[in-house]
Order: structure tokens, then C-alpha cells, then sequence
């Protein structure tokens, strides 16, 4: 026997759920990250800096601009409905479970990355004007790529009926997709920060269905992760 029409039609609903958010997190990664490789902005940070802690701090700072610009361009002059709620959801009241995933996976993240890719994990710890103004600028990161690659994707893909398994699946390989940059050369170095990522992104995912929808324990973490990674994992490249 055939499909019903119904199922047919729902069938069609979340495909065009998938690649809508395909769609809209591939903008999302190639503007930024294209910014990022055209615009210099390495003058507004200290002269004492090395050549690649100046660069790295241009590419953290226009990207994270660039990243929180789409979000809310998308959001307000395009008017996608989802990201406004994920706007909204991202103060929004959470539950215990969520923030223990949330949590356990930020622990197990940070631990992996201290242990196994910083040559010196102590600097993770480090008060220095370098640490801490990298940091900074890096914030608004944590906020925007929660509010794209969990709120937009998983309510875009929950109001299509798309099984909660592929939309944690789904979260996950597209928050991989915009830390390509951190990629090295040989397979091992290419592997594991994409592995990484997306696993990381799989649990973030599984937080917010726990939640109600609310990101802020997904947010207050991925925040924490920047502060403590970003930097030396940048460097470390």
C-alpha cells in the first residue's frame, strides 16, 4: 500500500524543516567565517601582542560581531519566527536536569581539550591581559550559536515533527560545521575537534529538550567554555 497523503505531506514538511535549517546555519557559517578572512582588525589590540595573538583576537572579535549581526538581522529584518523564540528562550527559567547535562558535558569538553590538545593547559588558569581580553571578545559567541544552532534549529525542526533523536543529530553536526577553523592537518587533528564539537553539540541539544526549550544553561556554559579554551585552543593551532 502507498503513503497516506498525510503522511506524505509530513514527510515534505520535514525535509523542508532540514533544509531550512541547513540553509540558514550554512549563511550563518560562511559570512562569518568569510569576514573573518577578509577584515583585519588587528590594529585595536595591543602592540606587546605577537603577530598571531593580534590575528587571533581580530578573527575572534569580527566574527563574534558578524555572528550576533546574523542572528538578529535573520531574526528582526527577516523575520524568522523560531529564532525570535530562541531569542526570547535564551533568559528563560530551566530545570535541574538540564543544567546537569549542560554541565557534565562542558566538564567533560573542558577536561578532554585541557588534557589532550593544549600544550600548556595551565595558561587555561592564567589572569593575563592576553587571557582576558580574548576571552572578552569572544562572548557574544557563546549567545549567538546557542540561539542559532539550538533554539532556531531544534524549534524549526520540533514544528515539523522531526523525531527529537535526528534533531539532536542534526544540532549537533551543524554546531561541527563552524569550528572547521579549528581543524589541523593531518586526519588525527582534523578529526577530533569536528568529533569533538559535535558531540558537544549533541548533549547542548539534548540539554535544551530537558529544559523546556530554555538555553540559558546551554548559554552560562558555552560562555564558560570560551572563557577557558578559546584562546589557548586558538593558539595551539
Amino acid at each position: 500500500m502507498g503513503q497516506s497523503p498525510v503522511g506524505e505531506k509530513t514527510e515534505r514538511g520535514q525535509a523542508r524543516a532540514v533544509l531550512e535549517v541547513g540553509a540558514v546555519a550554512a549563511a550563518y557559517i560562511v559570512i562569518s567565517t568569510s569576514a573573518v578572512g577578509a577584515l583585519d582588525a588587528s590594529f585595536l589590540f595591543p602592540d606587546g601582542w605577537s603577530p598571531a595573538e593580534r590575528s587571533t583576537g581580530s578573527g575572534f572579535l569580527i566574527g563574534a560581531l558578524f555572528q550576533l549581526l546574523l542572528v538578529l538581522s535573520a531574526a528582526y529584518l527577516v523575520g524568522l519566527k523560531d529564532l525570535q523564540r530562541a531569542i526570547a528562550a535564551s533568559s528563560a527559567p530551566s530545570t535541574s536536569k538540564a543544567w546537569t547535562i549542560a554541565a557534565l558535558a562542558t566538564s567533560i569538553h573542558v577536561g578532554t581539550a585541557m588534557l589532550v590538545f593544549l600544550p600548556q593547559p595551565e595558561r587555561v588558569w592564567e589572569l593575563s591581559n592576553l587571557n582576558l581580553i580574548l576571552s572578552a571578545v569572544s562572548i557574544p559567541d557563546g549567545w549567538s550559536q546557542e540561539v542559532l544552532f539550538r533554539g532556531f534549529v531544534l524549534f524549526r525542526l520540533t514544528r515539523s515533527d522531526v523525531p527529537a533523536i535526528a534533531q539532536i543529530f542534526i544540532s549537533g553536526s551543524l554546531f561541527a560545521g563552524i569550528h572547521l577553523g579549528y581543524t589541523g592537518e593531518t586526519a588525527w587533528e582534523f578529526i577530533t575537534p569536528l568529533i569533538g564539537t559535535f558531540m558537544l553539540g549533541c548533549f547542548y541539544a539534548w540539554a535544551v529538550k530537558s529544559g523546556s526549550g530554555s538555553l540559558k544553561p546551554v548559554i552560562v556554559c558555552h560562555v564558560l567554555i570560551i572563557a577557558l579554551l578559546q584562546p589557548w585552543l586558538a593558539l595551539a593551532r
